[in-house]
């Protein structure tokens, strides 16, 4: 059974409310009698409070609600004062000052409370999105009992570890879920994805820990060597962007990957044969000829045969159309005549029926070395320099 999601409006004062006002303010709990007194400065002190320790979860800011001291105990609870110009605008001006916090807006849930009743109040569930936050000034700031002071060396790096390993944690999940599923399609590559993986995930995620910890030492000693706390944060810096730039280009391989799988590689070849029948279509359908119904056919006779299962097979129909089109856009006007589509239909024909790619270009590099070799050794754009460049770029 889930839980029911808790309702933003209620008529009386809620039971979590209520125990809110008796124990008073403390870090988790903090009350307003004035709207206006709510800032960016006093929502981003709650959120970061918050991210400080991994064991909380939300900080609570009652606003409408006035401080009372009981004269004989001495103790401080809360007592509803009213919000004068209204619930509306107070929800609106909370809204508009948690837009404002920094980096990105802090996350604030509002409940209004005790709405049917003389002095209704709101009760501000303040959670923190990318901590640690700050304002306008760039005081990054948290609460401490009843009073806020500012963010400690030590605290400041502990909540950036914990937001990169948070961030990290997510996105290597996802590229984790997206291998398991081009596993399946990829068969005999198992055994390179999984070195692969060993290579360059395992070894970076090994010493983005070791500069953890060294970190994680520094801040133990940051009240006297801050300068050191803020180079182990540069470092773990580094570290995290350098693994999740990782993560960023194992993602570039599982999606070609599974671009190179047999089902999608069908799929690809079936989406590229209909463009063709389109584009023939666009260039031909005025013309009434003969010729151009015999066209229509000879075509529909290609396009419209099995899709091969055999990736091999695949891949070089892909680059016959891929060609095909290529070379129609290079056309006048971006449109093949019916002498081109006559001349392309035969052309993809042979191809298809012997399957090979043509031979590389082999120049007279003896011949032109002998005739001058100054000239070929020296000129950028000879014939033995450009064929050195095809070396190259193999």
């Amino acid at each position: 059974m889930t839980d029911q999601p808790e309702p933003s409006r209620h008529q009386e004062i809620s039971a979590v409310a209520q125990q809110m006002l008796a124990l008073g303010e403390s870090g988790r709990y903090e009350f307003k009698r004035d709207v206006e007194a709510v800032t960016v400065g006093l929502l981003a002190a709650l959120a970061n409070w918050v991210a400080a320790e991994p064991d909380r979860e939300v900080a609570h800011l009652l606003v409408g609600v006035d401080e009372v001291e009981d004269k004989t105990t001495g103790l401080v609870h809360g007592q509803p004062f009213g919000l004068p110009r209204g619930l509306d605008k107070a929800v609106s001006r909370i809204q508009d000052v948690a837009s404002k916090t920094r980096p990105v807006p802090v996350e604030v849930f509002i409940v209004e409370e005790g709405v049917a009743e003389p002095t209704p109040f709101v009760r501000v569930e303040v959670r923190p999105t990318m901590p640690p936050h700050f304002d306008d000034q760039g005081r990054r700031q948290t609460r401490q009992g009843r009073s806020t002071r500012a963010l400690t060396d030590e605290e400041l790096l502990r909540i950036y570890l914990d937001r990169e390993a948070g961030s990290f944690a997510m996105r290597f999940r996802q590229v984790s879920d997206e291998l398991r599923s081009a596993v399946g399609a990829v068969g005999s590559q198992v055994d390179q994805i999984a070195e692969g993986i060993e290579n360059n995930v395992a070894t970076p995620i090994l010493a983005l820990t070791r500069t953890t910890q060294d970190a994680a030492d520094a801040a133990e000693s940051a009240s006297s060597s801050a300068d050191s706390a803020a180079s182990s944060a540069d470092t773990v810096s580094y570290e995290v962007e350098h693994v999740q730039r990782i993560v960023r280009e194992l993602q570039r391989v599982v999606e070609d990957i599974q671009d190179d799988s047999t089902q999608n590689l069908a799929y690809r070849v079936m989406r590229l044969r209909r463009k063709v029948w389109w584009n023939f279509t666009v260039d031909t359908w005025e013309h009434k000829s003969k010729r151009a119904d015999q066209l229509e056919a000879r075509l529909r006779e290609l396009l419209s045969g099995e899709v091969s299962l055999e990736a091999d097979r695949n891949t070089w129909e892909l680059r016959v159309w891929q060609d095909l089109l290529k070379d129609r856009r290079a056309q006048r006007g971006e449109r093949g005549t019916q002498k081109w589509w006559d001349s392309a239909i035969r052309e993809v024909i042979s191809f298809m029926e012997s399957p090979a790619y043509a031979a590389p270009d082999l120049p007279e590099l003896r011949a032109a070395l002998k005739a001058d070799l100054d000239h070929e050794i020296d000129h950028p754009d000879s014939v033995t320099n450009l064929f050195r460049r095809l070396l190259e770029d193999s």
